[in-house]
């Protein structure tokens, strides 16, 4: 069990500031920004080694060092952070630029910071995220984020083996040649192409041995073609540049170009190909960092534990999936749009196309000419040039056009050489295809494997997630049910969407209804009501280990729902050691009220002032330290406030003890006066209160005149103060002091525990030890 958290110059402390709990759970009040969340900041820090998520941003410092350390620290001032166990403690010692060495974190190795800490905007946060979200945040919580983790890893291995083996390249490339054997060859089969390429060969070379081999036909009949091209007369070589020029598919190819540059438009966001390239420079960058170092991730500038890291990346890739896809399909177009313009280059560059040139009439096309033979080819590859823009359209659409106009017009004997060439080229690649297709497959067998290994991790994770979510939904019906008794909204429960195995989401029937979502028609209360159940249930799956830690997680119940939570509290959390920090002056007073003093322990701490001062302690739990706090600068406000805490003292006290006071119809009745509280109350101590004295028990009086005291001060001075009438500083002083003491005297001297500690038969109420009784 946690027996102290101690700051020193962390967050809103100055020198050493500790939280003893005496081996009880503990409530801390505090008004708002009086350091509550600095104790609970100290937890986060030392199980994030160093770290807070709240404080992950680029204004905190490299390592949050100018929103951990307290401003007003000196530099060899000891900044530190400790929990101390019995007989053991882990210590978390801070160097001016944040650094954090740990010593002894074994020790809460166990805990999960998202389990045992609650925060107020992380309720409502978790209730408005979407599905995906949600699963993301209850996927750690739920003990399932080490499967995740195999599945985001075994997808990047699969992706990092394509890389590296170019299985995208490599596809691209045998998708092209397949496309030109098709364009030649049509479905013909291997023993149909051969006795093409043999009638070829016969035709050229009528005298010659028929090679046996593929790649010796290819050798004796190419050069034999070159020169008969060679020997062609100019129109016919002319022809056949122009025709080789207009076979080229740049129209389809600049569309395809087109279509992808719109879809990666759709997808885009500011520098996501460098963003891309830096993601996959960084998961090999995560693999070699040491595990207990923090780094700021080169894509997105978010400050992450090291440990982290890999998994962050991971799923930032899996975010720009879509992008990555859309792009490596539109670079694989614009190279193959870039191949054919370069081929296109090439045939209008051949000196038999001067005749060509000087034909062509038309200034407009001349000047297309020019455009396509002057175009950077590389830069095309890059995507450097706009393959999108009207001019570059309109370029290679006008010069397809007039190139196959005047491939239309065939020289004789020419056309069946283009054909010949056309077939020799195509199975000349044939190997190539071979090799490609064998490459391709040893890399899908590898590839596959990876593959099925991911989509048999994710099917676990989805069968144990339906079974934990199970045993959680149960969880929180239950404490739904004890939050909102008797109210038409039931059957909550987490539930994946159909078809979405990384979503989670809450359903719940609504008068009957079924609702999909909680967001759908519960009120803002309800909905956080809702994350507050969920996090308590998924807290009750730890048992023991580890602190369970609200911070002013009720903000937004109002009285009658934060009164179940103190229920939900005692009925599922009794045997495990609870941290409640709060704002809220009433629901303290409540809890105070309610729970047994020897489980539990009260705290207030007073308004932070400045840095030097850092965090402080009220010497005691009624909350007249507030009220003392101003007597120097303002006795009336000192005076007001200490009517202030005796109305909500009394009220509860009142309420716990059975004192009648006269009816009042209508919200007036919330409004009583102390006075009338105080008054009522020491003429009930005169029947009710009861002292040990040997073996009997006796009237007791000291309470009632205390009430007395505190009733006849209560009238001028806190009434003045109230009012905003004068009060002097001794005025004041004299109404705390008595006030303080009508309600302290209700307190055993002994076990120091109140006389509504426990109630005994329905016959009275008692103290821890029996010294003090109330006649019920």
């Amino acid at each position: 069990m946690l027996e102290e958290i101690a700051l020193s110059w962390f967050r809103g402390a100055s020198a050493k500031v500790s939280l003893e709990t005496q081996k009880k759970s503990i409530v801390v009040h505090g008004p708002n920004g009086s350091g509550k969340s600095s104790f609970v900041d100290g937890i986060e820090y030392l199980l994030s080694q160093g770290r807070l998520q709240h404080l992950a941003h680029t204004y905190s410092g490299r390592r949050q060092e100018l929103g951990v350390i307290n401003i007003g620290a000196a530099p060899d001032a000891d900044r530190h952070v400790e929990l101390r166990f019995k007989g053991v403690s882990i210590k978390g010692t801070i160097a001016p630029n944040g650094a954090c060495i740990v010593s002894n974190r074994e020790i809460i190795a166990n805990w999960n910071s998202r389990r045992i800490i609650l925060r107020q905007d992380e309720v409502s946060e978790f209730i408005k995220a979407s599905a995906g979200d949600k699963y993301s945040v209850l996927l750690p919580l739920l003990g399932l984020s080490p499967l995740e983790n195999v599945a985001v890893n075994l997808r990047a291995l699969g992706r990092k083996v394509s890389e590296i083996a170019s299985y995208t390249r490599l596809q691209d490339r045998l998708s092209q040649l397949e496309r030109d054997w098709q364009a030649k060859f049509g479905s013909d089969d291997w023993e149909i192409v051969k006795e093409k390429l043999k009638a070829i060969y016969r035709a050229h070379m009528p005298n010659g041995s028929e090679p046996t081999s593929l790649k010796a036909l290819v050798n004796e009949l190419r050069p034999v073609l070159d020169k008969v091209v060679s020997g062609l007369q100019s129109e016919q070589a002319a022809h056949l540049a122009i025709r080789t020029a207009a076979d080229q598919p740049l129209k389809n190819r600049l569309s395809e170009v087109q279509r992808l540059a719109g879809e990666a438009l759709k997808l885009s966001e500011p520098l996501i190909e460098t963003r891309l390239s830096i993601l996959e420079s960084t998961y090999i960058y995560a693999e070699q960092l040491n595990a207990d170092g923090s780094v700021d991730c080169p894509a997105c500038g978010q400050s992450v534990l090291a440990s982290d890291l890999k998994a962050h990346v991971a799923r930032e890739k899996l975010r720009l999936e879509a992008a990555i896809a859309i792009f490596g399909e539109r670079n694989a177009a614009l190279t193959l749009l870039a191949d054919s313009i370069a081929i296109v280059q090439s045939c209008l560059g051949r000196p038999e196309l001067e005749g060509w040139h000087s034909a062509v009439a038309a200034g407009h096309i001349k000047e297309h000419v020019s455009q396509v033979r002057a175009l950077q080819i590389d830069a095309l590859r890059e995507g450097k040039l706009d393959a999108s823009s009207t001019v570059f359209t309109k370029t290679i659409h006008c010069i397809a056009d007039e190139l196959e106009k005047a491939a239309n017009h065939v020289p004789p004997s020419i056309e069946k050489l283009v054909a010949d060439l056309g077939m020799l080229e195509a199975a000349s690649h044939f190997p190539e295809i071979l090799r490609l297709k064998s490459r391709i497959e040893q890399i899908g067998v590898l590839t596959n494997f990876i593959t099925r290994m991911e989509n048999e991790t994710r099917e676990e994770i989805k069968a144990q997630t339906k079974s934990v979510v199970k045993d959680i939904s149960d969880d929180i019906q239950i404490m739904w049910a004890v939050l909102h008794p008797a109210e038409p909204i039931d059957g909550v429960h987490l539930y994946q969407p159909d078809g979405l195995d990384k979503a989670l989401d809450i359903a719940l029937r609504f008068y009957g209804r079924e609702q999909l979502s909680p967001r759908l028609t519960l009120s803002e209360g309800h909905r956080n009501s809702l994350g507050l159940c969920v996090f308590l249930a998924l807290a009750k799956r730890d048992g023991k280990d580890g602190p369970l830690v609200l911070d002013d997680v009720v903000s937004s119940f109002d009285r009658e729902h934060r009164s179940y939570v103190t229920d939900l509290l005692s009925q599922e959390f009794s045997d495990r050691q609870i941290f409640i920090f709060t704002h809220d002056y009433d629901w303290f007073v409540e809890l105070r009220t309610r729970l047994a003093a020897k489980l539990w322990r009260f705290k207030i701490l007073l308004p932070w002032k400045e840095p030097a001062v850092g965090i402080r302690w009220a010497t005691n739990a009624g909350g007249f330290d507030l009220a003392r706090e101003l007597l120097e600068s303002d006795p009336a406000s000192a005076a007001a406030k200490a009517r202030a805490v005796m109305d909500t003292q009394l009220a509860a006290i009142a309420e716990v003890l059975g004192v009648l006071v006269p009816f009042i119809k209508g919200p007036k009745n919330d409004l009583r006066f102390a006075g009338d509280l105080l008054e009522r109350l020491s003429k009930d101590c005169e029947r009710k209160m009861r002292r040990k004295s040997g073996d009997e028990y006796t009237a007791w009086d000291v309470p009632t005149q205390k009430a007395k005291a505190a009733h006849g001060l209560l009238l001028p001075f806190a009434n003045a103060g109230t009012h905003g009438r004068y009060v002097s500083k001794g005025e004041a002083e004299r109404l705390i002091d008595a006030c303080e003491a009508a309600i302290a005297s209700l307190n055993c001297e002994t076990c120091e525990h109140p006389v509504w500690n426990a109630a005994v038969n329905d016959h009275h109420l008692r103290c821890d030890c029996d010294a003090i009784r109330w006649k019920m």
